[in-house]
């Protein structure tokens, strides 16, 4: 009686057949476009974050009133305040408390974010790349730094994936909850409710995405490294199973 692994063997033979292909087709000028497909990645992520901030404002419909950041503390307004050349009296002047829309906040909190992306995500791929590196140099890989670098590369386009599906399940568990706090505190505690509802869902997204890096990864170690494919899988398996501990943290 035929294995019923003996499909999926095929396939996962067949996807890993077709990655080492891909770059055997890629190799040369591979750099170039590795660093194209880093450059991508980078603007996406960047542009995701954007998105996120634009989900808080689109779902959350929420004004609290909060101390005036604009207005200096009581006690310096107490000295200062009145005198007229005073370079606090125009602000003391301010209220002390204002509203502000909960979903605009974040909004603008989320913006700032956008520079760790566009630092971040580059700095990933380097550490990616040194470890799948290191990985492949005592597993016995013949394939040289800049290699790596590309295999680096193609795994991370992956995570547009991820990104995808992570923007898709936080904007669904904003518009399904029902944000009414008092307080900042309160609305970021649901908030984090909502978000942490979709843990396994955005769990399941990740180990669909490394498994397809792992595949990537496969297939490249074996092309530009010159491994066969059980110990290429194991290297690949190692830096996935770190992967998805890090995912899941």
């Amino acid at each position: 009686m035929p294995s019923l692994l003996a499909p999926l063997s095929r396939l996962v033979g067949g996807l890993l057949d077709r990655s080492r292909a891909g770059f055997r087709r890629l190799k040369p000028g591979g750099g170039g476009l590795a660093v194209v497909v880093v450059v991508l990645v980078t603007l996406a992520t960047a542009l995701g974050i954007v998105a996120l901030g634009a989900a808080f404002d689109a779902t959350i419909d929420r004004e609290v009133t909060v101390d005036n950041p604009d207005r200096p503390p009581e006690t310096t307004c107490e000295t200062f305040g009145e005198e007229d050349d005073s370079l606090f009296a125009e602000r003391c002047d301010r209220p002390e408390r204002i509203d502000v829309d909960v979903g605009e906040e974040l909004r603008d909190a989320s913006g700032e974010y956008v520079g760790y992306a566009v630092i971040g995500v580059p700095i990933w791929w380097v550490i990616f790349a040194l470890a799948l590196h290191g990985g492949a140099r005592v597993a016995g890989g013949a394939g040289s730094l800049g290699d790596s670098f590309a295999i680096a590369a193609w795994a991370l386009a992956a995570e547009l994936a991820r990104l995808v599906a992570g923007l898709a399940a936080i904007w669904y568990a904003l518009a399904t909850t029902t944000v009414d706090g008092t307080t900042i505190e309160a609305i970021a505690n649901q908030i984090v409710a909502a978000i942490a509802a979709m843990e396994g869902p955005l769990l399941g997204a990740s180990a669909v995405v490394i498994a397809v890096q792992w595949v990537v990864v496969v297939g490249g170690l074996e092309a530009y490294h010159d491994l066969d494919r059980a110990v290429a899988g194991a290297v690949a398996g190692v830096l996935a199973l770190l992967g998805f501990l890090l995912a899941a943290v």
